[in-house]
């Protein structure tokens, strides 16, 4: 049977989200989870965000995905967050430009 992922506010109820289709989904820690929904935003998220175009869900249970036009988006941003984890947020900054930079 295939998984089916949908995107449901604290109520449970689908709201404006619903059903993601397409993109990729991958596993984080519940650490990594709370960092990426945190605020400040994280340092990953707010780097990408000002360069690419990509959408984002994050469970508390660990699971990501993204999805974006070009499928080259979608892998430097769920590389970007998963070797992000155990860097500190100046790190994580240089990271995800220097990735930035490679794909210019």
């Amino acid at each position: 049977m295939n998984p089916e992922l949908s995107c449901m506010d604290a109520t449970g109820k689908a709201a404006e989200f619903g059903q993601l289709k397409d993109g990729y989904m991958f596993d984080t820690s519940t650490g990594m989870s709370r960092m990426l929904l945190s605020s400040p935003t994280c340092p990953v998220l707010e780097v990408l965000g000002k360069k690419l175009s990509f959408e984002i869900a994050v469970g508390l249970n660990g699971r990501v995905w993204v999805n974006a036009p070009a499928a080259s988006t979608v892998i430097l941003v769920s590389n970007a967050i998963m070797r992000s984890e155990s860097l500190s947020g100046i790190k994580q900054r240089a990271m995800v430009e220097n990735l930035l930079e490679r794909l210019s």
